[in-house]
Formats: C-alpha cells, structure tokens, sequence
C-alpha cells in the first residue's frame, strides 16, 4: 500500500515530464527560469499587499482621522462667525474641505466599497475617534469621499481627495517589479539563446557528419560540459576517418591483388582451345569476378565523392532512358522539378539499383517523383513478383538474397538494397518497402529539403 502512494507522485512527474513539459532545451530551461520569477512576484505581492498595504492604509487612515479630530475640536471653540477661516485654513493645509450646515441632520447610509481596504481601515478611524455619528459616501467623479459627521448644533461636511488615503508607493512598487522582472525574462531569453545554440551547432555538426558531409569548421564553443561534448565529438570523428582511410588503403591493395589473378586467368582462357568446360570456366570466373565487385563496392561504402547541387529529375531522367535503351518497360512522371545537396555518382548507383531491379523481375515500372509534406518523394512502382512482407527488412542486410542459391541469373549477391540503403540514409533519407498498387513491390525514398 505505501509503495502504490509513493508511486503516485512519480507517475504524476513523468506524465508533466513526457506530456506537458515543453520538448526543446531552450523552452525548458527558459521555463525553470521563469516559473520561479513568477513565484517570487507572488510571494511578494502576497506580502505587500496582506502586510505592508494594510499597514499604510491604517496610517493614512488615522492621520485624516486626527485632522479631522483636531479641525472639529478648534471649530468647537470658535463662534460661528470665526469658522470660514479656519475651514479655509484647513483647506489650504490639510488638502481637506470642510462645510457646516446648522440644524441638518445625519443622511442615511449610502452604498460604498467596504471591500477596499483603505475605505475599512477609514471607517474603523473613524469610528474609534467619533462613534456611529458619521456616514461616508462616494464624492464627485469618485475623486474623493465624503464624510458626515453629525454635530450639537448641525451637520459637518467633510471632503477628501483619494490622494490622501492612496499611496503612490504601490503602483511604484508594481512598475519596478514588473521592469525588473521584465528586464531580468530579456536578459535569460539572450542568455539561454547563446548556450543553447552551441548545443544546435553541435547536433548539427554531428548530423552532417553521419550524412557524410565533411566538418572541417566546428569548433568547440559554449558551457564547459558543451565543450567537452563537442571535443568527444571531434576525437570520434577523427577515429571514425582514420579507420575509413585505413579501410580504403587496404581496399585498394585487395582490390589489385583480386584483379591481377583474374585478369590471368581470363587471358590464359582466351588463348585455350574451345570446350564445354572452357565455357563453364569463363562464366565461374566471370561469376567470380562480379562478386568481387560486388563486395568490394559495398566495402568502400559512399567514397568520398563531393556534395554537389543536382537537379533530380534529371537525373533520374538520364538513368531511366539508359535503361529504356535496354528495353525495359518504365513510365516516369515528374511533378515538379528541385534542386538537391547529393553526390550524384552515388545516387545514380541507388537509383539504377533499384530500378535493375524492377526491370530485372518485372514487365512494367511506374516511377514518381515529386515533393510531399515538405520532403522531396521518389515513388517505384512494379508489377513484379514483389517482396514478401516478413522479408522486407531482411532484404536490406548484407548478402541476403531471397533466392538461397548464387546463381547469377537468378539476381546478384545480396547486396544491391544494402548499398542502395546506405546510399539513401548518408543522404538523410529513407527508404521503405510496400505493397505496389499495381501488385508487385513499392520502394519509396524520402529525402529532406
């Protein structure tokens, strides 16, 4: 049981946490920041307002209520003729206006906002210095308060302005605390901006890296973990050429001492007298040799090839009418026509892969090309034998092949879809396999823009 209410707030933190909490870096550490800010205005206005407001509001209020105090008292001992001047003289001092109406008496209560609090603290002065022999109402354009106070011989008119009972100090108070929290929210924003983009330079660097695009000038930069991120980043990328460079070398050296022996025995061949098993040899060791091209173009991967600017379209144009010379059956339909990044000696290769072998298995080929959801799509469609679905991962492995024999009329080595994904993911696309709608295999790639 104490185990299933402990699990409870932590199921609710990983809700907030994967659900409601914003995904970005920037946005959530701007979120830590500002979230305690507005506490912190909370916490304050609670205080200022509940504590320190009350506090002034009952100052102010007492003051006005020992003005008035003072003021009746000296009317009391000065004759009826005597009273202007004082009232003038306290009009002129105290900012209070005072008017006396003999035989008047006391109006009724009048509806006013007993909520505020300064009006509270007024009344509560008020009725400790005079009783209940006084009654406040809204003044003019509610600009002051009037105040009656019933006397011996009449009715005082008292008038207030509200500077007197408001204080100046809350909207000060309010202003500096809203422009300190402002210029506080202003400087973080420019602050986060520059620790976060090093974080983005960094992940993108490490992207066109894994897409093959050379980074020759990233640096280090921003908080120290960042740094030490971005030099780990650097001493990988350095070990990851080293060993492709090391590859390459050795690639080479192999690459010569296949041939060589190869090129001997097709020449020896040549110069023998014609058999049945001459023939049968020639076509082994032409076996031979294609494999060995096969595996040696998978081993050495993308090359080194330059991204270049390439129109697409074209160039898979060129490609499809290479392979019409071949009779192939191929119907290409552009939608529009763009401008990519590519090696395109590499991405002809994935093409002509693909379409070798749709052309290879099938009679018909339906390929489209144009621009979906802000990604530039290329659409094969066959109507072939197709792949079938528990083997459409599998096809893109090394040296798998649906057929389990080597045959090489029967398809290559297994790794034209393995050179043809690798070609596709350095590019930042993505390939996948389907159902053709016109009943064979769908190869759909998908490249950014």
């Amino acid at each position: 049981m104490i185990k299933r209410y402990l699990a409870f707030p932590k199921k609710l933190i990983n809700f907030i946490h994967h659900h409601i909490m914003p995904k970005g870096l920037w946005a959530r550490s701007l979120l830590i920041i500002v979230i305690p800010l507005i506490l912190l205005q909370l916490i304050i206005a609670i205080f200022f307002y509940e504590q320190h407001w009350q506090t002034i509001s009952r100052r102010m209020a007492n003051s006005i209520a020992g003005d008035l105090t003072f003021v009746i008292a000296l009317m009391q001992k000065t004759d009826e003729e005597n009273r202007k001047p004082l009232f003038d003289a306290a009009q002129r001092h105290l900012k209070i206006g005072f008017f006396f109406t003999k035989d008047a008496m006391l109006p009724e209560k009048t509806s006013l906002d007993t909520d505020s609090m300064v009006i509270y603290e007024l009344s509560q002065a008020l009725k400790y210095a005079f009783g209940d022999t006084f009654t406040i109402e809204e003044g003019n354009l509610k600009k002051s308060v009037n105040i009656y106070i019933r006397q011996a011989d009449g009715l005082l008119t008292v008038t207030v302005p509200k500077k007197r009972f408001f204080s100046s100090t809350a909207y000060v108070f309010s202003a500096w605390m809203l422009g300190s929290s402002l210029l506080l929210f202003i400087v973080a924003v420019l602050f986060l901006r520059i620790q976060v983009r090093s974080i983005r330079r960094l992940a993108k660097a490490a992207d066109s890296f894994g897409k093959g695009h050379d980074v020759e000038n990233f640096k280090p930069e921003g908080a120290l973990e960042v740094r030490q991120a971005a030099a780990a980043f650097l001493a990988m990328r350095d070990r990851i050429k080293r060993q492709l460079d090391e590859r390459t070398t050795m690639l080479a050296g192999v690459s010569h001492d296949l041939r060589t022996p190869l090129t001997r025995m097709k020449l020896q061949l040549a110069m023998m007298r014609k058999n049945d098993a001459l023939n049968d040899l020639k076509q082994d060791v032409q076996e031979m040799e294609t494999m060995v091209e096969g595996y040696l173009s998978f081993a050495r991967g993308e090359g080194k090839e330059p991204f270049q600017k390439v129109e697409v379209s074209n160039l898979v144009k060129e490609i499809v009418t290479k392979m019409r010379r071949n009779n192939a059956n191929i119907d290409l339909h552009i939608e529009q026509k763009q401008e990519l990044m590519l090696r395109p000696n590499d991405f002809s290769r994935c093409i002509a892969n693909i379409l070798g072998n749709a052309a290879r298995y099938a009679k018909y080929t339906k390929v489209n090309i144009g621009v979906r959801n802000n990604f530039w799509e290329i659409t094969v469609d066959d109507d072939g034998p197709g792949i079938p679905e528990k083997s459409r991962n599998e096809v893109f492995k090394a040296f798998f092949r649906l057929d389990a024999s080597r045959n090489q009329q029967t398809g290559g080595v297994g790794l034209g879809l393995t050179i043809t994904k690798d070609i596709v993911v350095a590019h930042g696309g993505e390939i996948t396999l389907a159902e053709s709608p016109l009943g064979g295999l769908r190869v759909r790639l998908i490249f950014p823009l």
